[in-house]
């Protein structure tokens, strides 16, 4: 998969609205996923991307949606390899 994708991805399950990371960033970010594992939340994406890229622009709603978790660290596995 390519970075493109990874970064629709992570804007689509963290809402994010304004930021603007690297290819590098972005190989960081997959890397770091790939190592969470299948056992990775949102919160543990959200802190990975933070502590890659630092600050940035999402929506925040109520409520917690793991369910594209899944195809988050499938993209991130296929982009680290």
């Amino acid at each position: 998969m390519s970075m493109e994708n990874l970064r629709r991805e992570l804007e689509a399950v963290l809402l994010i609205t304004d930021w603007s990371p690297t290819e590098y960033e972005l190989r960081e970010i997959a890397s770091r996923i790939k190592r969470l594992g299948s056992t990775a939340s949102k919160t543990d994406i959200e802190k990975v991307v933070y502590e890659v890229v630092g600050s940035y622009e999402c929506m925040i709603l109520e409520g917690v949606d793991n369910a594209d978790l899944t195809t988050l660290l499938l993209l991130a596995t296929k982009t680290t390899k």
